[in-house]
């Protein structure tokens, strides 16, 4: 496969091949317009905003007005193309009772009203008309990038972006769903190794048959195969997952692809929203990564804790509830157990496998763009 490099830096105009990862509840704006003024493509998690075109131009526009005009749609919009999640009332009422349980064993108060769980935010596969008010506010934003994560959005939604001028990416965690992202004609694929923190972006919630590629794996994986047919026309290919320093940057470009998309390094910058805790533990780095669907109905990389570890092995998973539904109760045990100060006990705390080569000493957004790109150009 030819170099995309060249032609992905000359497309975006940018000067290095990096995409900051959404990471939706801990990245910022602020960090969004600080990777695009470094040379990058900042990131905004619009994850639970499907519905929300209010909001979207709200948080475009707080970009927009801290960057100069020729950088002003250099942005990359993120949203969840999940499937809709199937309301089963029996599963719904087992999983309150096993939260009850969580409760009454940490002394914590429970509010028996809450034996239920809210739908936290819509899928934006459920946006079927390219009329919808969030496509409108898009297409008239212009961001450079709109991705999804979790699966391809509806067709005519995705002819609506490309016409006006906007790059649809999507997340891919195996070569299927690239072939899906290549059928459906794409601009990007963002290929996300097992590596990755957050959540995976599988088409399939939760597949069994996960293949469990590393990013290095399933970019050789791909490449091979666009090597291997005669296509006319192949998305940008960006990997994701396990990319900490300006070696695993270097080592993914070789295979000729057009980038990288980073996270976890961010994490704990100045212009993320961790907690504290989550902090201290890039900084003294003990417990290994866990890949779960126990948390939010999904799979998610986290650091390991003593709850989190039992929560997923007494989860069975047929017995979660579909997504994004059991990220209520737990958001809300979160929330309750603040009260009692043992939040710090029952968080997730989402980062990828390498995390723990992470901490580069410094919390400056800046230091830890350099360490990444300091031989990509």
């Amino acid at each position: 496969m030819k170099s995309q490099l060249s032609s992905f830096l000359k497309v975006f105009d940018i000067k290095y091949p990096v995409i900051q990862s959404p990471m939706a509840g801990a990245s910022t704006v602020g960090l969004a317009t600080s990777i695009t003024r470094l040379g990058g493509i900042g990131s905004l998690a619009m994850g639970s905003l499907s519905q929300s075109p209010e909001k979207i131009r709200l948080q475009v526009e707080s970009f927009q007005e801290r960057l100069p005009l020729e950088k002003a749609t250099l942005m990359n919009l993120n949203f969840f193309t999940h499937e809709e999640p199937i309301i089963d009332e029996s599963k719904i009422q087992e999983w309150c009772g096993k939260y009850q349980t969580i409760y009454s064993c940490g002394n914590i108060p429970y509010d028996n009203d809450k034996k239920h769980l809210e739908l936290l935010y819509p899928s934006f596969k459920s946006i079927k008309d390219p009329a919808h008010p969030t496509v409108e506010v898009l297409i008239k934003l212009k961001p450079k990038i709109v991705s999804f994560h979790f699966g391809l959005p509806q067709q005519s939604i995705q002819q609506a972006l490309q016409g006006s001028g906007i790059k649809v990416f999507v997340t891919a965690t195996n070569l299927e769903e690239f072939k899906q992202c290549l059928e459906a004609e794409v601009d990007g694929v963002v290929l996300q190794g097992w590596e990755a923190g957050g959540h995976r972006g599988s088409f399939i919630a939760n597949d069994v048959d996960d293949e469990q590629l590393s990013t290095m794996e399933l970019v050789k994986t791909v490449v091979g195969y666009v090597d291997s047919q005669p296509l006319k026309a192949v998305p940008f290919i960006i990997a994701a997952g396990g990319v900490y320093d300006s070696s695993t940057v270097k080592q993914l470009l070789e295979l000729n692809i057009a980038g990288v998309q980073v996270g976890t390094v961010f994490l704990p910058t100045d212009q993320c929203t961790i907690s504290s805790e989550h902090l201290k533990k890039f900084q003294t780095p003990q417990d290994e990564t866990l890949m779960t669907a126990s948390i939010s109905g999904r799979n998610l990389r986290t650091i390991k804790t003593p709850f989190l570890e039992q929560l997923h092995i007494t989860s069975q998973l047929d017995a979660i509830p579909d997504y994004p539904l059991p990220y209520d109760s737990f958001k809300r045990l979160v929330a309750d157990a603040k009260y009692i100060g043992e939040s710090v006990k029952y968080s997730a705390y989402l980062s990828g496998s390498n995390y723990d080569k992470s901490w580069k000493g410094t919390r400056s957004v800046e230091e830890v763009f350099a360490s990444l790109t300091d031989s990509t150009t």
